[in-house]
């Protein structure tokens, strides 16, 4: 009996230390980074019956513009409820990430989707302004400052 578990011992120990020596090749995965957009669904007339329906909103990533989402043939995306536009913008790889309702009169989120780091730095590159000066803007609270004295 005896001999019988050392057998097993040896026999578990080869396997262990075999396994333990295999060299695994790493893949290469790109470094994913989060790229951020605004996203909004306004409450719209949809021309073709005349019905209220809610269109989901991306901005894009240069000039800050907000476009309305399209389909493959280039059709608007409308919705009869705003949690369907949720639902889809989250089914497309994005997160809910912050919300900004300024007092419920405009309601805007910030959306995140992990991309490659490559990716992102192509998008900064597309809008960014080199300069070699700027003026600062004074806030409304200044500029109310300002007016009373």
């Amino acid at each position: 009996m005896r001999k019988l578990l050392l057998i097993i011992a040896i026999a578990t120990i080869t396997v262990v230390a075999k396994a333990q020596n295999k060299v695994t090749t790493a893949k290469s995965t790109p470094e994913m980074v989060y790229y951020y957009a605004s996203f909004g669904i306004a409450r719209v007339k949809n021309a073709a019956d005349g019905k209220e329906v809610f269109v989901p909103f991306i901005g894009s990533n240069t000039g800050g513009n907000m476009k309305e989402c399209r389909n493959s043939d280039n059709k608007i995306i409308c919705f009869e409820t705003t949690t369907n536009g949720f639902n889809y913008i989250t089914s497309l790889g994005w997160e809910l990430w912050w919300h900004d309702d300024h007092y419920n009169a405009i309601q805007r989120w910030v959306i995140r989707k992990k991309i490659p780091k490559q990716d992102l730095q192509k998008y900064m590159e597309e809008d960014m302004i080199l300069t070699d000066s700027i003026e600062r803007i004074p806030s409304a609270v200044e500029e109310l400052q300002r007016m009373v004295k």
